[in-house]
């Protein structure tokens, strides 16, 4: 506590009653002094340290994205309105959106970002170049379809056409869980996945349940969510390696799950996954 207060406690000629009550207010303001200094000093430890003064810059891959990145940049969207409950939590002036390709992203380069948020789910491969948050979003497989298609279980699942993305850590569910009954078609990206589905070429692509979600919302005539998989899998945000953010954007993440803030923005941009149906792909 060197530097963070002074204090003590003199002798005089007091009348006896009088100099302990002293003492005793004393001894209690030092107390109260103490807990002070050191909830400060607490505080101060776990700052953030943004790249730039006052910014929270935040990389994602693309913007706009239904239901996470909408309107003018940053200022619709699940991850758009959590990045910037985040920034004010850290005591930041500003968001800062840094548009980064996926694959970029997932190497580990944010090109001079704070973090990124991009719908990312962590992987094992992904952590050799990044540090990734507590998960903000649960995101199991959702099956995002064109409109008029039905598929109820795993039979009629494997029965449509699907496509793929080369880039999807959920394509590997598809060839080995779902197993459809052609081979799906293989793109590069996400992009690239959902111009083929709309395209009408395919039935079916695969998507964590939130950006599913998110795109059948946006475009209610054209594409549904037919079912969810059985799965885990979260959406976190991700730091470069090493980062000395990581233990307080956990910190502040958490915080805004525990006062509703994350469950009131997944609610107005995304919608309720409770309502999707369960799909099981035993057997």
């Amino acid at each position: 506590m060197r530097g963070c207060i002074q204090a003590s406690i003199t002798n005089g000629r007091w009348h006896g009653a009088l100099r302990r009550a002293a003492a005793a207010l004393a001894a209690a303001s030092l107390v109260l002094l103490v807990a002070g200094c050191m909830a400060g000093g607490d505080a101060a430890g776990a700052s953030f340290k943004p790249v730039h003064p006052g910014v929270l810059a935040v990389a994602t891959a693309l913007v706009p994205a239904p239901g996470f990145w909408e309107g003018p940049p940053g200022n619709g969207g699940f991850e758009a309105q959590l990045a910037t409950a985040l920034a004010h939590r850290l005591g930041l002036n500003r968001v800062r959106i840094v548009q980064v390709p996926f694959g970029q992203i997932v190497g580990g380069h944010l090109n001079g970002a704070d973090i990124a948020m991009s719908q990312l789910t962590p992987t094992s491969e992904r952590e050799r170049s990044l540090d990734f948050s507590t998960a903000y979003l649960t995101a199991p497989p959702g099956v995002l379809a064109r409109e008029g298609v039905e598929a109820r279980d795993l039979k009629s699942l494997q029965a449509l056409r699907w496509v793929t993305s080369r880039t999807s850590t959920l394509t590997p569910i598809v060839m080995n869980e779902v197993r459809p009954d052609t081979t799906p078609l293989s793109v590069e990206d996400r992009s690239a996945a959902l111009a083929v589905l709309r395209s009408g070429r395919a039935d079916a692509l695969l998507l964590d349940l939130p950006v599913a979600l998110g795109l059948a919302r946006e475009d209610p005539g054209q594409l549904t969510v037919l079912g969810q998989l059985p799965g885990n899998e979260g959406l976190a945000a991700a730091l470069p390696n090493g980062s000395p953010n990581l233990e307080i954007v956990d910190s502040e993440l958490r915080a805004l799950q525990a006062d509703g803030t994350i469950d009131r923005l997944r609610a107005r941009w995304l919608g309720s996954e409770a309502a999707v149906p369960l799909i099981r792909t035993e057997g």
